[in-house]
């Protein structure tokens, strides 16, 4: 899935328009007839049912205007309720509104507050209502008669249907902007919105259908598409098959690096999703008393102890030798944060491995650490870094608060990935992957039942294993997430969401690649 934001989408509209000559009306037919396609789909409306239209004046109150003649033209009953006289209508909009006079029975012009309120207090049971009041241009918190009108739609007990975007989202960061409209039915034009696939908008858009308009390809090429959407389709367009004659050493050597004897399970985790992820050789570097356990849940895993948290040390000479033989480092689950977590991290970053994994404790440690910050950076120089960070991470990173990288995580993304240059995968219910070359994907994939302790462990080493894919870390990373969001979504449906574990996801693992090959 293709995903930009509204200035890009407005400037695509603007280019096919003025450049290819295509009339501002043509597209906003092209737009009405999609969007009244996708609501008999997803609803089925009886003959003859009524559906109720609240139209704002702007163009995608144009858009519902469209839609309530063609749906008039097959036999439904629509009710528009327009917020603005005729002269207060854009151009389009206001020729639409010219049709639908001669075609809708039931047209009501709202003119002010009171004569709103009038209205909608009368208004009769519909099948559904449209939302066609503001779009996604806007920028600002509703107020007076849009926000009526909004309180309107969200105390009905009918099924809502948004066009383009439910009122009252920013389509770009996915924020409520005062109140918003929720939606069992979103459908967008051209592409999706980035905001539609970001919390909290993706609670309010339902399901989410891409109406096409015909922007041409070198229109869309040459604005530029601001992000991807991860999902299966994006994995199946994207991951390489491996050949026949691959090799263990050519499957990826990942060497893990953390887990105190109390916190063993997260880098044990992280092992096991470089392993169901395909990794050939999976090494963990642990603490002495950690050790046995490791092969103990996975024989397939090597451990080593090299560390012991208690006493302060380290065998380094073994620890450089398992730095050197390994293709990909991840470094920070169950570490901790202490000197010697310190030391560890310090030798992970001056080995200078070809592709690492910054990680929870990881992540703590560069936050507190200027000296490591600088050391990150320069690696990043000439390798392959990636930083998974939970908003809590990100805003210790950022010396900002949790609120604010949450109300815009792609651009709180895109700072980390400039700042460091590395690769950042920012941990929310819709993680958002950002490269320092400005791409974007945000995922589609995964269920709240993933909110539990040690999701994250289990996809640094997912990330781990795809740097046998993919040496680019963006697609690596990108790979990683839709992957693991899949395999959740594999495993509720056997367990529900209450009762997803960590392990029962990375078992449904091998089940995604079966799938992506048929």
């Amino acid at each position: 899935m293709y995903l930009v934001t509204p200035e890009s989408m407005r400037e695509m509209d603007r280019r096919t328009i003025e450049d290819v000559g295509v009339p501002g009306s043509v597209l906003m037919d092209r737009a009405a007839r999609g969007a009244v396609d996708a609501l008999l789909d997803h609803f089925e409306p009886e003959p003859g049912a009524r559906i109720g239209i609240l139209c704002g004046t702007g163009n995608n109150g144009g858009d519902g205007l469209a839609m309530a003649t063609m749906l008039a033209h097959r036999g439904f009953e629509p009710r528009l309720v327009v917020l603005g006289t005729r002269d207060k209508l854009s151009d389009d909009a206001g020729l639409y509104f010219d049709v639908a006079q001669h075609s809708v029975d039931s047209i009501e012009i709202a003119e002010d507050d009171e004569s709103l309120a009038e209205i909608l207090a009368n208004q009769p049971l519909c099948a559904l209502w449209c939302d066609a009041l503001l779009g996604t241009g806007l920028d600002r918190p509703v107020e007076g008669r849009y926000a009526r009108a909004v309180e309107f739609l969200r105390t009905r007990s009918e099924p809502i249907m948004a066009v383009d975007i439910p009122s009252g989202l920013d389509a770009r960061t996915g924020q409520i902007l005062g109140v918003a409209a929720k939606a069992d039915l979103t459908a967008t034009f051209g592409f999706a919105k980035t905001g539609q696939c970001l919390d909290p908008a993706r609670s309010y858009c339902g399901k989410i259908v891409v109406v096409d308009i015909e922007i041409p390809d070198f229109v869309r090429d040459a604005v530029g598409v601001d992000a991807w959407g991860l999902d299966e389709a994006w994995l199946r367009s994207h991951l390489p098959q491996r050949p026949r004659d691959m090799h263990k050493g050519g499957a990826g050597r990942t060497l893990h690096v953390g887990g105190r004897p109390e916190t063993a399970g997260a880098i044990a985790l992280s092992a096991r999703g470089a392993l169901v992820g395909g990794a050939g050789l999976i090494t963990v570097c642990t603490d002495r008393r950690s050790q046995p356990i490791i092969p103990t849940s996975t024989p397939e895993i090597m451990a080593r102890g090299v560390f012991d948290f208690d006493s302060g040390t380290i065998d380094e000479d073994r620890f450089r030798a398992a730095l050197d033989s390994a293709d990909t480092v991840v470094i920070g689950p169950g570490l901790g944060t202490d000197e010697i977590a310190h030391k560890i991290l310090g030798i992970t970053l001056d080995s200078a491995p070809s592709h690492l994994i910054v990680d929870a404790d990881g992540l703590n440690l560069l936050a507190r650490k200027d000296e490591l910050h600088t050391a990150l950076i320069q690696l990043a120089r000439k390798s392959s870094v990636v930083l998974t960070p939970h908003p809590g991470e990100l805003a210790r990173l950022h010396s900002e608060d949790v609120v604010d990288i949450l109300s815009d995580p792609i651009s709180a993304a895109l700072r980390l990935a400039d700042d460091t240059g590395a690769t950042a995968v920012v941990k929310t219910a819709a993680t958002v992957v950002a490269h320092p070359d400005g791409r974007i994907a945000i995922n589609r994939t995964g269920n709240q039942g993933m909110a539990t302790g040690g999701m994250g462990d289990a996809l640094t080493g997912l990330v781990a294993s795809a740097f046998a894919d993919f040496e680019d870390p963006f697609l690596a990373s990108a790979s990683a997430v839709a992957v693991h969001g899949l395999a959740g979504d594999f495993a509720a449906t056997h367990t529900g969401h209450r009762g997803l574990t960590v392990r029962r996801l990375l078992d449904e693992v091998p089940a995604v690649w079966q799938a992506l090959r048929r």
